[in-house]
């Protein structure tokens, strides 16, 4: 292993993955320089660097600087140059962006044209468009689809919309068109906004659309001439408000406004799922009404009416529905189990045990429910990665390579990552497994776990499973008293472990915690309040992290699945999903309404399975960790 690493080192020796540190602080200060529009007063710095890969950030931010401060038809020049050659490097794709809209202010239309993809979005399409119309072209289709949407568009189209009308191309029937697309969005400012543009007989149908769209219940009382979409629309939203009475209401509104069988399957299909994400046995009733030949590429619908019949206990029904699967759907692990699990429960032992079979030698949550069935070990699978040169030397052939390396060593993230997506476009899978041991390497978890996956690799477990952060992490579980292996899998679940990372949702770190949370977090626990900026540095979130999970364990009386559920999706969701009396915990986790929950609870306890291997631990079976469900958790919570 000694030997292996030194000839990596080697490998990379003369390169520029060698760079020092002094030539990062010259690069740091020359970009600092390049974005001020100082870097000709410093001759020095750019010198020094002509042979460092990150060169050419140097002229693009120079350029991004002058197209901020004047932009002129010469400059637009050297940009197009520095793009054309440069087509693979993420700054010169952030300058052509940033570039656009300079050229639409300053009537740069053929410009334009020649660098806006069909991957900019709708606010380029639009300047594209408007481009035609300024060069003398007559962009008829393209202008109306740009109309024909049912969301507000952004500003730039406004040129285009007043192209059409000028071209009166923009009706009353076009109007009361989009009107009527922008309810079905939702979108009901935009709706009356315009309904004012059409006469009054046009108007009041797009009030009659409001009435119901913004007040599902007035259903109860809409005319046989009510838009059949806008109708199921309605109905849908609502079901979400009033399941029961929505339910109720079904057969009336579908005979008084003679709705089509598909608008009817639509409204049957809502009702289901509702029922079912409930746990409500109506679920059953509304499947069974439902036109399974309309279902047979309805994944969601038909995953639910399986769960609806596991809840229930339903098993012929269970194993009817499976065997009425599309092959590629019913051959999925999920489906396989509960197959497996269904035969059993009605004493067609045999036959289960011949589905749990093969089913049991997969490394993933339903694989070790099926070994738990036939009480066999786990079959992990592992296969380490053989190193390829060849396949190796495609990689590291590439300059994105060396960008990369260095841009996490200059700590920029995100623009590493983007320089990532450049080394592995196009490999070919050889290629792609061994970028993710370079990857890997590099400490770089999450780009190798993420690029093994796309090599379609999943049985080398020290890639796929690092331990970083591993002294943080056994110091603050035991504090907490919870096993390692669970929070490895919680933080790969969670973050793939990236240390700087935000959700959209504004959770930051290894451990994907809200400010808030970790804040009320660190006041029980007795420490520092944190700044979100202090949840990137590892030791901090692991530590909070640690808190958070051991504080839902306590909540849900040391029940895993609740806990990891409660991790995810908050305690007081939990609560709502309680059963009404004890329920087997694997039947609870594939009823978990929340598909992302749902997955997040069986990847967990996959992951912790391979974790606790991984620490050399006991591993203990999935039926023995997973606790079973209780409506009494309730009762327990409320006082905490």
């Amino acid at each position: 292993m000694r030997l292996f690493f030194m000839a990596i080192l080697l490998l990379y020796a003369g390169t520029s993955l060698a760079a020092d540190a002094a030539q990062r602080a010259v690069f740091r200060d020359a970009l600092a320089a390049a974005q001020q529009g100082r870097l000709d007063d410093r001759s020095d710095l750019r010198a020094q660097l002509q042979t460092y890969p990150l060169y050419n950030y140097l002229s693009a931010a120079e350029l991004r600087y002058r197209l901020d401060t004047d932009a002129n038809a010469a400059l637009d020049t050297q940009i197009q140059s520095f793009i054309s050659a440069h087509p693979d490097l993420p700054p010169a794709e952030s300058l052509r962006r940033n570039w656009l809209p300079t050229l639409a202010r300053r009537d740069r239309w053929s410009m334009l044209l020649a660098n806006t993809k069909d991957s900019d979005g709708s606010t380029a399409t639009c300047r594209a468009v408007n481009a035609r119309i300024q060069m003398g072209g007559n962009p008829r289709a393209a202008a109306l689809d740009l109309w024909r949407v049912g969301r507000s568009q952004p500003d730039a189209c406004d040129p285009v919309f007043g192209w059409l009308e000028a071209q009166g191309l923009l009706g009353a029937d076009e109007v009361l068109e989009r009107a009527r697309l922008a309810v079905l969005a939702g979108q009901f400012g935009l709706t009356r906004y315009l309904a004012r543009q059409l006469p009054a007989n046009r108007r009041a149908r797009v009030d009659q659309w409001l009435d119901v769209a913004e007040t599902p219940a007035n259903l109860h009382y809409a005319s046989a001439g009510l838009d059949g979409d806008i109708a199921v629309y309605a109905f849908k939203r609502y079901a979400l408000r009033d399941l029961d009475r929505a339910a109720d209401l079904f057969t009336p509104l579908a005979e008084r406004l003679q709705l089509d069988e598909a608008q009817r399957h639509d409204m049957k299909r809502q009702l289901a799922l509702l029922y079912a994400q409930s746990q409500k046995s109506q679920a059953l009733v509304w499947f069974a009404r439902m036109d399974h030949a309309r279902m047979n590429d309805d994944e969601h619908a038909l995953g639910w009416e399986i769960r609806a019949a596991i809840y229930h206990e339903r098993w012929p029904l269970v194993v009817d529905a499976i065997n009425d699967l599309p092959p590629a759907i019913a051959d999925e692990e999920e489906w396989r189990y509960w197959h497996a699990r269904a035969l059993e429960a009605m004493g067609r032992t045999q036959q289960a045990r011949t589905l749990y079979t093969p089913l049991a030698q997969e490394r993933s949550y339903h694989g070790y429910l099926a070994a738990d069935a036939l009480d066999q070990d786990y079959s992990l699978n592992e296969q380490p990665l053989v190193v390829d040169r060849p396949a190796r030397a495609r990689v590291e052939s590439r300059a994105a390579l060396d960008r990369a390396y260095e841009l996490r060593a200059l700590g920029m993230e995100h623009a590493a990552g983007l320089e990532w997506n450049a080394v592995i476009d196009g490999l070919d899978q050889a290629a792609l497994a061994q970028a993710a041991r370079i990857a890997h390497e590099w400490n770089w978890h999450s780009r190798a776990i993420i690029t093994l996956v796309k090599a379609d690799y999943w049985d080398d477990l020290d890639i796929r499973y690092p331990t970083p952060y591993s002294d943080a992490v056994r110091q603050f579980a035991d504090d907490n008293d919870l096993d390692p292996a669970y929070v490895f899998a919680i933080m790969r679940t969670e973050s793939l472990f990236q240390p700087a990372i935000r959700s959209s949702a504004g959770a930051v770190g290894l451990m994907q915690l809200l400010p808030g949370t970790a804040r009320l977090v660190a006041r029980r626990m007795d420490a520092t309040s944190p700044s979100s900026s202090a949840l990137t540095i590892p030791e901090i979130n692991i530590q909070l992290g640690t808190g958070y999970l051991a504080q839902m364990l306590d909540r849900w009386d040391g029940n895993i699945a609740m806990a990891s559920a409660s991790y995810n999706a908050g305690p007081q969701r939990i609560q709502r999903w309680l059963p009404d009396d004890d329920m087997d915990p694997t039947i609870w986790i594939a009823n978990i309404p929340y598909t992302e929950t749902r997955n997040y609870v069986q990847r967990a306890m996959s992951h912790m399975t391979v974790f606790q291997a991984r620490l050399n631990e006991n591993i203990v079976p999935l039926d023995k960790r997973i606790d079973e469900i209780k409506p009494s958790y309730g009762d327990q919570t409320a006082s905490r």
